[in-house]
């Protein structure tokens, strides 16, 4: 048994390659089914990973569409004490896989099979996505899978080193590489009494590069800022997933060549503006802010139209609870009565009658007026009121 959940092996030529990748029970920190750490760091169990890592794998598989490099493979690993299987459709069926365990060498063998069908091409597209506990120190980012700390002499052995980790991809002949990690990445005594030791990298510089020469693009999607931490609630997909599903489902498209397509420029900006707005919907401790590293341009997945994440509010916000908002456009229609608060809603890309009626004791008012909705988002304020 592997952990491969979804393989198309009709696909000749380029392809798109995805290794996901969800830690939420850690057999040796409070709370885990092994024997508990003498130090655990301050580290807790999580429990949004496990559905982060499914959420994503599933839109993959059922979602993804790349016009020239389509999903050829989907590798998945959860760590989850309750529930180790994945379902997800394709082709017109139902499948529900068994997922192996995220210890390390189940991920150091997956993450190897991952590397060997990047070699395959070098227009290979290859995606790593990990959910779980992360620590950070200058430039070193350990990444911590389910067997973290079982070596008490030696607790980072089950620690990916992110940096070693992603220097030896460069060896691997797909030259796009696309990193999403939603991790925290505070500081932790365990990186600063050990330095320049983050965990094992699993893939280290060959120098087996192919001979092309061409450059490699490997931006990395970080889920926070360097120091900060990551948010989820419990037993759901992270703030940082959700709003990757949404920015790749079409909040992040564009439609410079005529067919909305996700790019990662584009992407980055969705992300940015989704979990900027999640963080002050959700009142979040602190604001959760993406960072980006090496960004460069990599065309994503195709989208029939792109979905638009719009707030409407009136100008002064306090008349939103007697407003009555519509939003119509030639083919849809949608409505919210009166309450407090935004009306926040996502809507296919197009021109849209924006109004509100309001409701007062010396009778009603009403504002139309006309916009275009097209991503990244639409912020409108209806002025109303004398």
């Amino acid at each position: 048994m592997d952990a491969t959940v979804y393989e198309n092996k009709k696909i000749k030529g380029p392809a798109t390659h995805a290794i996901v990748i969800g830690v939420g029970h850690y057999r040796h920190l409070p709370g885990g089914k092994g024997k508990k750490a003498a130090n655990t760091w301050g580290l807790r169990q999580l429990s949004s990973p496990p559905h982060s890592a499914r959420a994503i794998a599933r839109w993959l598989i059922e979602e993804f569409e790349h016009p020239t490099k389509p999903l050829a493979s989907v590798s998945m690993l959860v760590a989850d004490p309750s529930d180790a299987k994945f379902s997800y459709r394709a082709r017109e069926k139902a499948k529900n896989i068994r997922l192996l365990d995220a210890n390390f060498s189940n991920v150091a063998t997956a993450v190897s099979q991952w590397h060997a069908r990047g070699n395959r091409n070098e227009k290979n597209l290859l995606l790593f996505f990990f959910c779980g506990h992360g620590f950070e120190l200058g430039t070193d980012l350990a990444l911590l899978f389910s067997d973290f700390a079982a070596d008490p002499l030696a607790p980072l052995d089950a620690a990916l080193d992110f940096r070693r980790f992603r220097a030896g991809m460069e060896d691997c002949a797909a030259r796009q590489q696309c990193y999403f990690i939603d991790a925290c990445r505070t500081e932790s005594e365990l990186l600063t009494g050990n330095l320049n030791q983050a965990g094992r990298p699993i893939i280290q510089r060959t120098g087996a590069y192919n001979t092309r020469s061409a450059l490699r693009q490997g931006p990395v999607f970080h889920s926070t800022l360097a120091g900060a931490s990551a948010f989820a609630t419990k037993r759901q997909p992270s703030h940082y997933t959700s709003a990757l599903i949404e920015a790749l489902s079409g909040a992040g498209a564009g439609d410079e060549t005529g067919q909305w397509q996700v790019r990662t420029n584009s992407l980055n900006a969705a992300l940015g503006y989704l979990l900027r707005d999640a963080s002050q919907r959700l009142q979040l401790p602190e604001a959760q802010i993406i960072s980006t590293d090496d960004l460069s341009e990599i065309d994503l997945n195709v989208v029939p139209s792109a979905r638009v994440p719009v707030i409407v509010t009136c100008d002064p916000e306090s008349a939103n609870r007697q407003a009555a908002f519509s939003c119509e456009s030639g083919s849809s229609k949608f409505k919210r009565p009166p309450k407090s608060g935004d009306w926040r809603l996502s809507i296919p890309a197009d021109f849209y009658d924006i109004g509100v009626k309001l409701r007062n004791p010396s009778g009603s008012t009403a504002t139309r007026k006309n916009f275009l909705v097209r991503p990244i988002y639409r912020h409108v304020k209806l002025k109303v009121g004398s």
